[in-house]
């Protein structure tokens, strides 16, 4: 990619960030976030439709991040590899933790946590193409998605070790019943 490219789409980026700190993304006007990228409207609109199509592809490229991490990993080689995918994912939230809460703030706050927990488990059943319809599997991959996330909104102070090993040690459990 061209490195200017690379530029106006990171100083979009930082501006739509920093707008969205302060107001939900149907009060953020493209001439605005134009302005504080130092960019025009028509460039803008070169790389987006509008923001909403922006904040798609932020979440996307966010999630993106976290499936890939996590994806080092073989599933099939057994349970190890197993903790080290769920440390893997964990850690990718707590890393980005601040850029999720920004970018999902207000209404949008269940949105991030229900795309991730789709593309995690499309990544699961494509490894294992036998337990798509497993309920129990299906169950257990939500609890530890969904749980981990809100766990961590609700005790946000928690150190980071040991709320990796307490989420990943959790799965671990429920994998064994």
């Amino acid at each position: 990619m061209d490195l200017r490219v690379k530029k106006t789409k990171k100083n979009i980026k930082e501006a739509f960030f920093q707008l969205r700190k302060r107001k939900p993304i149907e009060k953020i006007s493209v001439k605005e976030l134009s302005e504080i990228a130092m960019i025009n409207k028509a460039t803008f609109y070169l790389h987006y439709r509008d923001v909403y199509d922006l904040s798609d592809k932020l979440e996307n490229e966010l999630i993106s991040v976290i499936i890939d991490s996590a994806s080092r990993y073989d599933l099939r080689l057994g349970r190890a590899e197993f903790k080290l995918f769920a440390d893997a994912i964990t850690g990718e939230i707590l890393d980005h933790s601040k850029e999720i809460e920004i970018l999902f703030s207000g209404k949008d706050n269940n949105t991030f946590i229900n795309h991730l927990e789709d593309r995690l488990k499309e990544y699961v059943f494509m490894t294992f193409p036998n337990i798509p319809n497993n309920g129990e599997v299906n169950i257990i991959l939500t609890l530890f998605i969904q749980g981990s996330y809100r766990a961590y909104i609700r005790n946000p102070t928690i150190n980071r070790e040991v709320f990796i090993s307490t989420s990943s040690s959790i799965l671990m459990r429920l994998l064994n019943t």
